[in-house]
């Protein structure tokens, strides 16, 4: 029987926390928060703040393993399910000197974690500069979030000439892998490319689409596979592209890659931004299930330890 298993997502929040690493996955993990270590203050640019936080990221990244020979072309810039966290970190931060890794807290799995605290996914975004702010700064600023929220305004995630990315991660404490990578960019006006040259990049790297549709202000376009990589065209593999979209997980889904190129408004020749999303839901699907039981076995082992320690240690009850 074919089983979706969805994630529930919300707003992505940013952590503030340096991060350090390689694509060594026996570093310390990237995007992790060094108590020992107290955070960085005072006024900085956001050259300053991508250095405190990249740490000793090497670039070019380098795969730890290649691709499968004749297997679907799965990765964004590099960066593809299966990887370990620090090796698709490393990927994601060499994509622009700026760009910086954090956990994210809020995108979470429906899973039952017991208790334990599983990291789920982690954003990637250009530094930004750190200023002091007063007091009166900090109103000003909640003044103007209360006036965007009230005006139900869009929230401005780049700004043209940046990208961003989510990467979805599963597994035990150290042991996570990536499910799914969506990278989006902006692109700077004077420098933007044409949506046909985009179109044709799309399917040199990624081969013949499986269903593709053009609005004339949106080229979507979508690769999918069954967990053999056979190619298919099926409604439940379809996914979305961009770093906000849902997950959703199928046991008939092998990798699936979506695209989206949003033309100009000024002109729907050239491209206004592209969006790209790989996973791979059939295996996504069976690290969630090994995780969960693995979890689920290791807390029976706890509570079984606890009964034995008990009835060793424990005072007899007065009665």
């Amino acid at each position: 029987m074919r089983r979706v298993l969805r994630v529930m997502c919300t707003t992505a929040v940013l952590a503030t926390a340096g991060c350090g690493g390689s694509n060594d996955s026996s570093d310390a993990p990237i995007g992790a928060v060094d108590a020992a270590k107290p955070a960085p203050t005072g006024e900085a640019t956001a050259e300053q703040v991508a250095a405190e936080m990249r740490g000793n990221v090497k670039c070019p990244a380098k795969a730890s393993s290649a691709r499968p020979a004749n297997a679907p072309v799965d990765d964004v810039v590099g960066a593809r399910p299966g990887m370990t966290w620090n090796e698709a970190a490393t990927f994601v931060m060499c994509d622009h000197p700026l760009m910086v890794v954090t956990e994210n807290t809020a995108r979470n799995y429906r899973i039952d974690t017991r208790g334990l605290k599983l990291r789920q996914g982690f954003d990637g975004e250009f530094a930004k500069a750190r200023v002091v702010k007063t007091s009166r700064d900090y109103l000003r600023e909640m003044s103007e979030e209360a006036a965007r929220r009230s005006g139900n305004a869009v929230e401005v995630r780049l700004q043209p000439g940046q990208s961003r990315f989510y990467v979805s991660t599963m597994g035990l404490p150290g042991q996570e892998q990536v499910i799914s990578v969506a990278r989006e960019e902006l692109y700077a006006e004077g420098k933007q490319p044409t949506v046909e040259s985009i179109t044709q990049a799309l399917i040199a790297k990624y081969g013949q689409p499986s269903e593709s549709n053009d609005t004339g202000s949106l080229v979507q376009i979508w690769w999918e596979y069954d967990p053999a990589g056979n190619k298919v065209q099926q409604q439940q593999c379809r996914i979305s592209a961009g770093p906000d979209a849902a997950t959703s997980l199928s046991t008939a889904c092998g990798i699936t890659v979506a695209a989206y190129v949003q033309a100009s408004r000024t002109n729907p020749g050239l491209a206004h931004s592209l969006a790209v999303t790989s996973q791979n839901g059939a295996w996504g699907y069976e690290l969630l299930r090994r995780t969960e039981e693995a979890l689920k076995s290791a807390d029976a082992a706890k509570k079984a330890k606890e009964l034995e320690d008990a009835s060793k240690n424990a005072e007899a009850p007065k009665l």
